[in-house]
């Protein structure tokens, strides 16, 4: 127990790092956005042992709700709100057929941003992927007391898919700009459907690697130019 009389929870997360440690609040709020899921092992301070999430009884009734889960709940309510053709402003799913991106569907989790909402922490677990539908988000740093916007990302591009597969924390804020509207995939919900539709998986996953490859070639380029700018040639 801390000395404000509060007891905290780590988090062995999806990346097979442990965050933490977290209050309850903090935790609840990460159940609700899907970083925290019913199989999810916890460490309890007060108890000094590791649970899954549901068995956690403050967090009980997230997940035992009848056969509706918070999650599929969430979706239920969400109801149709984006097409094949919406998503297939990404070219990463250019080559999935309808029934493909259908299975696609159920592993995500549809999420409505409003502007001025942080809808990514620097230090959060990396512990998902997001595809932008519409609006406008930005990348920020907090240096000092200064916001600093270090990138834009605009609908049809997708981000986080590094922390996620390099299992690090968060390196930036990501603040919504407009009214958005995304895709989220949880690395659980990615490993999930590697396991079951491996088929399924497969094309996307090369289709990711594909734009991570040429980010980084071009990362490499403007760093060759900044070096090169600074070269005095004798």
């Amino acid at each position: 127990m801390s000395d404000d009389g509060v007891y905290h929870y780590k988090v062995w997360a999806a990346d097979n790092l442990v965050y933490g440690p977290v209050d309850l609040m903090t935790l609840i709020q990460w159940v609700e956005d899907q970083r925290v899921v019913s199989g999810t092992w916890l460490h309890t301070e007060q108890e000094n042992t590791w649970r899954q999430a549901k068995d956690i009884p403050e967090l009980y009734q997230f997940f035992h709700t009848g056969n509706t889960t918070t999650f599929f709940k969430k979706k239920s309510d969400a109801g149709n709100a984006y097409t094949a053709d919406e998503v297939r402003q990404f070219k990463i799913f250019n080559a999935l057929s309808n029934a493909q991106l259908d299975q696609f569907f159920r592993f995500c989790e549809y999420v409505e941003c409003a502007p001025g909402e942080v809808l990514i922490k620097k230090g959060d677990p990396g512990d998902a992927i997001f595809f932008l539908l519409s609006g406008e988000l930005r990348a920020r740093l907090i240096v000092g007391l200064q916001d600093t916007t270090v990138g834009a990302i605009v609908a049809g591009e997708f981000f986080g898919e590094m922390a996620m597969f390099t299992h690090s924390p968060r390196s930036a804020d990501v603040v919504v700009g407009t009214n958005s509207r995304l895709l989220r995939l949880s690395a659980e919900s990615f490993l999930l459907m590697i396991r079951e539709l491996s088929n399924l998986a497969g094309p996307i996953l090369y289709a990711i690697a594909q734009v991570m490859a040429r980010r980084i070639a071009d990362s490499n380029k403007n760093l060759h130019r900044e070096v090169a700018s600074g070269f005095v040639w004798r």
